[in-house]
């Protein structure tokens, strides 16, 4: 365990959350794309139709024009809210694997300080069994 741990789960689920929002922009995107061709389509029938009939269409046609104008807004204000949601993706994406390099380090700093104590403790044992062997051997 590092001290970057509770900021790595933090970013992780940031990034987790802004993925699901992300995936929620490109279903709009997608929906309202489904619902503009679907759109055109009834406009080009109803056109059709319309020359064949001998009524004003002029309040239909303005309110087709409309509607076709909402869908295009519609659409430009999720692919700007796509854009907006990818480029925070990837700052917390950086910061995310900032912190986990920060972490990496941290953890092997603290492997390495455990081996040399432990490299130390065993040095120290070897050095007292060696002068016990040496005070042995004078004291003959």
């Amino acid at each position: 365990m590092t001290p970057f741990d509770t900021a790595l789960r933090v970013h992780r689920r940031e990034v987790d959350a802004l993925k699901a929002s992300i995936s929620t922009e490109v279903d709009r995107i997608a929906t309202l794309d489904t619902q503009t061709r679907a759109h055109e389509a009834t406009l080009r029938e109803e056109r059709a139709l319309a020359y064949a009939m001998p009524f004003a269409s002029d309040a239909y046609t303005a309110r087709m024009k409309a509607e076709r104008i909402r869908l295009n807004d519609a659409a430009n204000h999720a692919q700007i809210r796509l854009g907006a949601l990818r480029d925070q993706t990837v700052e917390v994406y950086g910061t995310m694997r900032a912190i986990e390099g920060a972490a990496e380090r941290y953890q092997d700093d603290a492997d390495r300080t455990a081996a040399v104590a432990e490299q130390g403790a065993i040095d120290d044992i070897a050095a007292a069994k060696f002068l016990a062997a040496r005070r042995k051997v004078r004291g003959r």
